[in-house]
């Protein structure tokens, strides 16, 4: 039986925050399924917001936060919806 090799997303290999990035794409798929009536900007801030508060490093987890989540809804974007899960 042959293997397929799973590349990993990029933020999984380079992010120190793994945890931040996979909240990210989470909320950029809850968005551009329509599900919170926020606009995009109010959104992410909002989910970052209640992802980082509290935890250490909040500025660059933050951004890390900021970066998965505008790669997701550019892989939403050009997807066509089928984004990495």
């Amino acid at each position: 039986m042959a293997t397929i090799a799973i590349s990993a997303r990029p933020e999984q290999t380079h992010s120190p925050f793994p945890l931040a990035a996979r909240a990210a794409r989470k909320a950029a798929r809850q968005w551009f399924a329509g599900i919170p009536t926020q606009s995009l900007a109010v959104w992410r801030d909002t989910c970052r917001q209640d992802h980082c508060h509290g935890l250490p490093n909040f500025d660059a987890r933050g951004t890390a936060f900021n970066d998965a989540f505008a790669r997701e809804i550019g892989n939403l974007i050009i997807g066509g919806g089928r984004a990495g899960v």
